[in-house]
């Protein structure tokens, strides 16, 4: 109890004086909706602002009188929907190491959401509705489908405190933080990751949040409305982001993270687990950079937890006319040296996206080394190419190759070396029209010695999504 108190307060600290310091308040920028609308996959709906739709002259979009309606002078109602599909096509899935070699499946998503804002903002309640189907899929995960469900509601007060505005949320939510390294909104597989429970934000001035949260995950079942809070897991912690200037800036935070009973690498047992960290960014004259410091303690099953994490991606626009940019993402998570000396050193990343390194989600960022380019860039207005590729090993070769949600690569601990393979992944995004999406994502991943020596092979994958927005 002693760390986490440790750990949540030093946020806390930093940020007390920072929130609301004696600045000018900077204007608030135009409102992107006017020009595009919906926001597209990827951000939640509940982001979305058409107050500006009271002006007649900007109802351009023909979806705008479905999407928002003024009920008063001091209430609005704003309705929305997505439609996706998804299909894809996976040669040697999980490299091979199963009795299903090749997994062809189809996967539909289908929301409705209404978001009611009463007394001017200051209350709001939020309501989505969700479809999810898996049809053909040999190798399931538990975020592949739900059926009918309740996906989102929760109820919102927003309170004036002087300069700083106070927004207390509490109920079923989506949330993400930082560039998405430990919270995310998880849009890969098919369910999008949600959380039970309590969400306090303080906005400062100069963009300066302060959040503090207590959340459950949640469970999916296969049934209809059967979705509930795993009383198994706890997640709390404190989030703050301090704007520097005008182009840079640093997060800190803590969180905690607690199991009554957790697998891991063979053992079952109680977690406790403490993150803390900082997150540096910016952008300056073309280039940018966020770059993730994360430190971990805790116990598991009697053992203590001593882990780390890097994560960062630096890059450069070039000012031509394909806006073409060039990255250099490089990822440092610790393994476990030696299973026998009572210290757990596995990094966990906690919520991180399902495809981190890929939609295939072959590896996750624990006992990870990964460097390697990345490019982007836009021959048209409406398509954006990104290309990469990585270069994957082990941190600890006496440790596991991790998937996502922790699962462990069958063998992986029974081999040597560090090799883990390279990744060439592509992914294609074509938005034809302001509701429409398409994504085009490629990915193989070429065995290294440690999965060749596990008995796997190289993995190749390909999908196709279609995302209507309205």
């Amino acid at each position: 109890m002693r760390t986490l108190i440790t750990a949540l307060s030093i946020p806390a600290l930093l940020v007390a004086g920072a929130v609301s310091p004696p600045a000018q308040a900077q204007a608030p920028g135009a409102n992107p909706l006017e020009q595009s609308r919906p926001l597209r996959p990827g951000l939640p709906r509940w982001l979305e602002d058409y107050r500006f739709l009271d002006d007649p002259a900007k109802r351009t979009d023909w979806f705008d009188n479905y999407r928002y309606h003024r009920l008063s002078d001091s209430a609005w109602l704003q309705l929305g929907g997505e439609l996706r599909y998804r299909a894809d096509t996976v040669r040697q899935p999980l490299f091979g190491l199963t009795p299903v070699h090749k997994d062809n499946y189809l996967q539909q998503r289908a929301q409705l959401h209404a978001d009611l804002h009463l007394l001017d903002d200051r209350l709001r309640a939020f309501v989505q509705l969700e479809n999810t189907r898996s049809w053909g899929k040999e190798l399931q995960n538990p975020r592949d489908e739900s059926r009918n469900d309740i996906h989102q509601a929760f109820v919102e007060s927003n309170l004036d405190l002087g300069q700083q505005r106070l927004r207390i949320r509490a109920g079923r939510q989506e949330m993400a933080y930082g560039v998405h390294a430990l919270v995310t909104y998880a849009e890969t597989p098919n369910i999008r990751q949600t959380f039970d429970g309590l969400r306090l934000t303080l906005n400062g001035q100069g963009g300066r949040t302060l959040d503090a949260f207590a959340m459950r995950t949640v469970r999916h079942e296969d049934g209809n409305f059967d979705d509930k809070s795993d009383n198994n897991t706890r997640f709390y912690g404190l989030y703050a982001s301090l704007p520097q200037a005008q182009v840079t800036g640093i997060d800190l935070y803590a969180m905690g993270l607690e199991r009554k009973q957790r697998p891991l690498l063979g053992t079952l047992g109680r977690e406790k687990r403490y993150t803390l960290g900082t997150r540096l960014f910016g952008r300056h004259d073309g280039y940018d950079w966020s770059w993730d410091f994360m430190h971990q303690r805790g116990h598991f099953a009697g053992q203590s937890i001593r882990a780390w994490g890097v994560w960062s991606e630096s890059g450069y626009t070039f000012d031509q006319a394909w806006k073409p940019r060039l990255a250099m993402r490089l990822d440092l998570s610790s393994g476990d040296d030696d299973p026998t000396d009572g210290r757990a050193e596995t990094f966990d990343p906690h919520f991180p996206r399902g495809g981190v390194y890929g939609e295939a989600g072959l590896t996750n960022p624990a006992n990870l080394l990964l460097a390697g380019p990345m490019l982007a860039f836009s021959p048209r207005h409406d398509l954006r190419i990104e290309p990469a590729i990585f270069k994957h090993w082990r941190q600890s070769s006496a440790d596991a190759i991790y998937l996502p949600g922790m699962q462990v690569v069958p063998g992986s601990t029974a081999v040597g070396g560090r090799d883990i393979g390279t990744n060439y992944r592509l992914n294609a995004r074509w938005t034809p029209t302001a509701n429409l999406t398409l994504d085009l994502d490629y990915q193989y991943f070429k065995a290294g010695s440690v999965v060749r020596s596990a008995g796997g092979q190289s993995t190749q994958f390909v999908a196709l999504r279609s995302s209507f927005r309205f």
